[in-house]
């Protein structure tokens, strides 16, 4: 039996989810309400029963205590995104539901189980937010099978629908909740390079929203008199109507908002000139950030030859409008709903061939331990073959994801070390760093601090700074380990520490004494203890079996 399987974009304000159809084409799948987006909205109905979408957006306006919107700005910072029924849940679990309705409807239109996924992150997320988006897909049930940054999903869509000569394009991705600007070489084959990355994960679609619900109070107040507060149903329904006018003012010059509050009401009428000038700071951050990227791209010796639009906050005319101006290009509008979902289902499917040979490929030659549980359960995941091969689809031609998609470091990585008797951060794996074959190792040797030492503390950093050495700064350590050295050494003895970094942004840190030959090794976990344990995402796995979602 063939399995079809699936790129999901798990967006701040609106998500969607993609597959690769016979024809070798990424299609998206609209959920049951025939929409190609679902809003990212979670409303807890009952114990037994979450409502996800454009009714829980409606909902909000009623019953927001139990409505969570915006979760993803959450994600890998916080513990909490809700209490409901007495029951603290994590923004992993929240996400966890409307990764559940993406895939539920999507199964329900084809016919067909869908469990195999890839989950698209920002480009600016850490191994703590990409662990959170994981276990997200865990608690939900799915097999994930890679985390894949949404600009990088954007550009491999584009390189592999699109013939074209050797590139280089700026995927200029402003969604709803963050700010992503990623410049990357695109070879006439269809393969990407990431050169360099920036972005903002607190500017997004919703920060425009907010400015003009702000813009919507002030008005209502001097055109009625009004000077109480606003309360949370009121806000939550200044919102709605906020994007609402925010969208139409993509085609219009001007709409009329109606504002109630306390039995008041006010016809404000707002134009798109001041709509622009009440968010033009905004968009000149996000501006600022693209100055940035092309800068350091210049400085590896690339230009940028076109400007792709990405993420639905681009539909507002002052974006593409700002671009040429500062520009002199008039960018390329990529699908923005969809393009980020599309390259993930292309993504899927070529991590899924890979996977999968490489499972059957062990079985046939009896190298898998039938005796362990889990690498029983992990074989049974690639036993079918995918339904359509990478090599029906036009850029793909069943070449090696990892031969395609080149990605690169998103943040630093730092040892906290001693030099000239000051404690400061090292880098040994700087941002924006290419991983090759979807890595990047680096090995560095240093030298115990005195006579007699009996231990090596690791202490690993994960940042944006991009110079060699840094001051330590204590909120910005990933985790420690701890190395046992033997009895004897003298100060200055070698030990090599190496940093080995996948594309999901997990780190592996092993610390060898080269003289004992002692070793240790870590997994980087956040200290911020804002991650879910493997227990806590079993236990809300199971939470989720008793809970439905419409």
């Amino acid at each position: 039996m063939a399995k079809y399987v699936f790129g999901i974009d798990l967006g701040t304000t609106y998500s969607c989810i993609a597959y690769v159809d016979e024809n070798g084409r990424a299609v998206v799948v609209n959920n049951m309400e025939g929409t190609n987006t679902t809003p990212s909205v979670v409303n807890f109905a009952s114990p037994t029963n979450v409502v996800v979408g454009q009714v829980a957006k409606d909902t909000a306006v009623i019953d927001p205590q139990n409505t969570v919107s915006l979760v993803k700005t959450l994600m890998g910072k916080s513990n909490f995104a809700i209490n409901y029924n007495g029951q603290d849940m994590t923004p992993e679990e929240v996400s966890s539901y409307i990764l559940r309705k993406l895939t539920e409807d999507a199964s329900k239109q084809l016919g067909v189980e869908v469990k195999d996924v890839v989950i698209t992150c920002p480009a600016y997320f850490g191994s703590e937010e990409a662990s959170a988006t994981r276990k997200a897909g865990e608690i939900a049930g799915l097999n994930v099978l890679g985390i894949l940054r949404e600009p990088t999903a954007a550009a491999l869509y584009y390189g592999c629908a699109r013939a074209q000569e050797a590139k280089t394009i700026l995927v200029y991705d402003l969604g709803g909740g963050t700010f992503d600007v990623t410049v990357m070489a695109i070879s006439a084959d269809g393969n990407i390079e990431v050169i360099c990355a920036d972005g903002d994960h607190d500017l997004g679609g919703k920060d425009w929203d907010t400015a003009l619900m702000n813009y919507l109070a002030g008005q209502f107040c001097a055109e009625t008199g009004f000077d109480g507060d606003f309360d949370e149903y009121a806000q939550q329904d200044l919102r709605i109507k906020a994007e609402r006018a925010k969208q139409q003012l993509t085609s219009r010059e001007k709409v009329p908002v109606m504002v109630d509050v306390s039995g008041m009401r006010a016809r404000i009428e707002v134009t798109r000139e001041t709509f622009e000038e009440i968010t033009a700071s905004m968009l000149a951050s996000s501006i600022e950030r693209t100055d940035a990227a092309i800068a350091l791209a210049k400085e590896k010796g690339y230009t940028v030859d076109e400007i792709l639009l990405v993420g639905g906050s681009t539909k507002m005319p002052q974006v593409p409008k700002a671009l040429v101006a500062r520009y002199g290009k008039e960018p390329r509008v990529l699908e923005p709903d969809e393009a980020v979902a599309k390259g993930a289902a292309l993504f899927a499917l070529g991590e899924y061939e890979e996977m999968a040979k490489k499972w059957q490929d062990a079985a046939a030659k009896g190298e898998l331990d039938n005796a362990d549980q889990k690498t029983k359960e992990e074989a049974a995941k690639f036993e079918e073959a995918a339904a359509v091969s990478t090599e029906m689809v036009a850029g793909l031609s069943g070449k090696k994801m990892k031969d395609v998609v080149t990605v690169a470091t998103t943040k630093s990585y730092a040892l906290k070390v001693l030099i000239q008797g000051r404690e400061v951060c090292q880098n040994m794996i700087i941002k924006n760093t290419p991983m090759r074959d979807g890595l990047a190792s680096v090995s560095k040797r240093f030298g115990t601090v005195e006579d007699d030492q009996r231990d090596a503390e690791l202490v690993v950093f994960e940042t944006d700074c991009c110079e060699e050495t840094f001051e330590v700064n204590e909120e910005f350590v990933l985790g420690t380990a701890n190395l046992e050295l033997p009895s004897g050494l003298a100060a200055g003895s070698p030990i090599e520490v190496t940093f080995t970094l996948n594309k999901e942004g997990i780190l592996e840190v092993t610390g060898r004494d080269l003289v004992g030959n002692r070793e240790v090794h870590a997994t980087m976990q956040a200290s911020s203890g804002a991650t879910m344990s493997d227990a806590d995402v079993e236990a809300a796995k199971q939470r989720s079996k008793n809970i439905t979602i419409e």
